[in-house]
């Protein structure tokens, strides 16, 4: 009984801290929501312009230890000694369904408008030179390049989990080898711990703010339901009950099963896209984007704009790559789990070539139905972002499809089971990041992993009382910058102890 006890049982130090101080960020915010949309603007144009360099060569150095796990001493060595827990199929599906949401609906299908407005190389707005590299940017932003850059953590907490077998799923718990024991388990870590969690809490709050509106929009052109906050309210609650029905299953039963049903809508999806929009322009489009991405790559990489100064790579590049630096530790922790028994090649090759043609897939056909409409002037996606908003604008584009209702339908479904995948993913690794004692083949406490559903809710409906897209870019800014040099300790307290241990 004492033990049972003990498994369930919060880390005050870590569980707490977190809850105060979101609480406190949501009362400022919401108190004054104009002062706090200056101080969000003037937050992310510093460290955009400032320091977006630093997430440049980050992503940059990521993508050589990926080839160093793939081709160097460690490619053979297995996460543990046990046979895989999933079949290679459902692995991939769990790693696609966890690392997207119906956020990536909003990219997916906007993406080519934003790139293709946005100046990128300084190509005028909506020129030729712009549209032609509107779609390998998006492949760029969502390709090898992002996944590549969770191998490594993810290696490092598989290493911790099922090598050494560490009880503690958190920040702290693996940095002893390169800040010390003393420091690991004292205030130097519990804050670590802190800030990774409440980054984390950001992180999904800005999936929801992007992910909600477009499913009320969806009720909207099927069911004339006006869209309001308290209908936002009312769909973000939907999920939480939905996603505590998962967690309660677990990760092999709720979480998976979720995640199949989410990938087989998702291709249900495109398919109706490719076969019934322009299909012959979407193949030629993408095919012209796969040129393009090869021949930009390098410049894609390392582009600042400093002399142009138009933006670009800060509104777009350095956000991305803070948008995965924050997810780094949550799913880095989830890729590690889910891929037990697997060798540190396998891990790494599937994620990358897994994920990142699923992606591409995605971006191909829903960006290029897109950039169709664009090319032909068949409608202003411009003036109804500027008038109602990008949720809208997703909706008219799926409207001039054949058969728009049923399209559109599809649609609310797929995003609405899309996003309780991720948040699936998000509460399980919170809920094992805040409890003591959760072994590699234990699930973390019930009530645990429902209290971080609804607490990524209520962050939700506060991001979105902001309204835009900056308020929702800016909290990805935010917890990116103090979690850059968290997943470097991660990475360099990984490296010191497996060479101890004569892992490598």
């Amino acid at each position: 009984m004492m033990e049972n006890k003990q498994k369930n049982t919060i880390e005050a130090k870590v569980f707490f801290p977190s809850l105060l101080v979101i609480i406190l960020l949501g009362y400022l915010v919401v108190r004054d929501l104009d002062s706090a949309n200056v101080v969000i603007n003037n937050v992310f144009n510093y460290v955009t312009k400032n320091w977006g360099f630093v997430f440049e060569w980050y992503m940059v150095v990521m993508l050589i230890a990926w080839c160093w796990l793939v081709f160097g001493p460690l490619k053979d060595r297995k996460l543990g000694d046990s046979k895989p827990d999933f079949s290679t199929l459902n692995w991939i599906f769990m790693m696609f369904a966890s690392c997207t949401s119906a956020a990536i609906i909003y990219w997916a299908v906007l993406e080519v408008y934003y790139y293709a407005t946005s100046l990128p190389f300084g190509y005028a707005s909506m020129s030729k030179e712009a549209m032609g590299v509107a779609l390998s940017y998006s492949m760029f932003h969502w390709g090898p390049l992002p996944w590549a850059s969770y191998a490594l953590l993810a290696v490092a907490f598989g290493y911790f989990m099922f090598v050494k077998k560490a009880d503690v799923i958190r920040p702290s718990g693996m940095l002893a080898p390169a800040i010390g024991e003393k420091l690991s388990k004292g205030f130097l870590g519990a804050l670590i711990d802190n800030v990774y969690i409440v980054s984390l809490i950001l992180a999904m709050g800005t999936s929801l703010g992007l992910a909600t509106p477009i499913v009320t929009e969806c009720m909207q052109y099927l069911f004339g339901i006006e869209r309001t906050l308290m209908l936002d309210m009312t769909i973000i609650s939907c999920w939480v009950v939905f996603n505590i029905i998962c967690v309660v299953f677990g990760l092999s039963k709720g979480i998976k099963i979720a995640a199949d049903i989410r990938t087989y809508m998702m291709f249900i999806m495109m398919a109706y896209c490719f076969i019934l929009g322009s299909s012959a322009f979407i193949v030629n489009y993408f095919t012209d984007s796969v040129g393009a991405f090869i021949s930009h790559f390098a410049s894609m990489i390392f582009y600042t704009d400093s002399i142009s100064n138009n933006g670009f790579p800060q509104a777009w590049t350095v956000f991305y790559w803070c948008w995965y630096i924050v997810y780094g530790i949550q799913m880095s922790i989830f890729l590690a789990r889910i891929s037990k028994g697997r060798t540190i090649r396998q891990l790494c090759i599937g994620m990358v070539v897994g994920i990142s043609s699923s992606t591409w897939l995605l971006w191909g056909i829903l960006g290029g139905n897109t950039m169709k409409l664009m090319v032909d002037n068949a409608l202003d996606i411009g003036a109804i972002i500027n008038q109602f908003g990008g949720p809208r604008a997703i909706i008219e584009i799926w409207s001039h499809l054949p058969f728009p209702t049923v399209a559109i339908f599809g649609f609310f479904i797929f995003c609405f089971i899309a996003t309780i995948t991720l948040i699936n993913a998000s509460s399980y690794t919170l809920a094992m990041s805040t409890c003591k004692n959760v072994k590699e083949d234990e699930e973390p406490p019930l009530l645990i992993r429902i209290g971080w559903c609804i607490l990524v809710g209520v962050v939700g409906v506060t991001l979105l009382a902001l309204g835009g897209l900056k308020p929702i870019q800016t909290a990805i800014i935010a917890g990116g910058c103090p979690l850059f040099i968290v997943n470097i300790l991660l990475i360099v307290a990984f490296i010191k102890d497996a060479k101890k241990r004569q892992w490598f």
